[in-house]
């Protein structure tokens, strides 16, 4: 056979084959799912020695093709510095962040990122606290520190539509983060107050204000999902 017969053969084939089967694409979008600044307001700064904090949030799949995939994407946390210390701030600080696949970070194993601070990564802002709780100094500096989970959580995606995300701190010198108002719900607030205790739903340990014996301060966090799935075209 000719070359020019044996390669207009391929061609017929490969034709054959694009009209028998459909290509499709792996759509991926990602969108924020939650933000603290949306329900509630910055008043405090703090950090828990050992300890772990953390929030149940929800996630709606029901919109996703079949096959469709989600998990968190990104976590941002609101790092808090006060202002007589930023120019001395430590090189050594350190924070992880948590994610749980269930309502209850006691039935399964948390995806961890852990990071070590770099200020002069970050913008920050100044930001006055009117009336905080445990914050020692009131003129503080703040910035949104991003915990990128592109690489922790699989491209599987995540199972549960309710999932907690929280702070975890390890160390002797420890990064304070923002803390929302005391006007949200303590039924979704996890806390495990050292390395020896277990996590606590506290609206069972009572730790809400007298003011508002329902409502508990959050940590300062934003939440983006990613969305995954399969298509003829990403932009229908």
């Amino acid at each position: 056979m000719k070359p020019k017969s044996l390669l207009a053969l391929l061609l017929c084939l490969l034709l054959v084959g694009c009209a028998q089967d459909s290509l499709t694409y792996v759509c991926v979008n990602e969108e924020p799912s939650f933000d603290i600044e949306q329900v509630s307001s910055l008043e405090d700064s703090m950090g828990l020695a050992r300890g772990h904090d953390a929030v149940i949030l929800d996630y709606d799949a029901s919109h996703l093709p079949e096959g469709g995939t989600w998990r968190v994407s990104s976590v941002d946390v609101l790092l808090m510095i006060p202002a007589s210390q930023f120019d001395y701030y430590p090189t050594n600080i350190r924070l992880s962040i948590e994610v749980f696949d269930a309502v209850n970070p006691t039935t399964t194993r948390p995806w961890v990122v852990e990071q070590i601070v770099d200020p002069s990564t970050l913008e920050w802002s100044d930001v006055w606290l009117s009336n905080p709780d445990r914050a020692l100094e009131r003129d503080q500096r703040q910035a949104w520190w991003r915990f990128d989970f592109s690489s922790v959580i699989p491209e599987a995606g995540m199972q549960s539509s309710s999932f907690v995300v929280g702070a975890a701190w390890s160390g002797s010198n420890l990064p304070t983060i923002g803390y929302s108002n005391y006007n949200r719900p303590c039924n979704r607030n996890w806390t495990k107050y050292d390395d020896t205790s277990g996590w606590v739903l506290n609206s069972q340990r009572g730790v809400a204000s007298v003011s508002n014996p329902n409502a508990c301060n959050w940590p300062m966090l934003r939440v983006n999902v990613e969305e995954r799935h399969e298509a003829e075209s990403c932009f229908n």
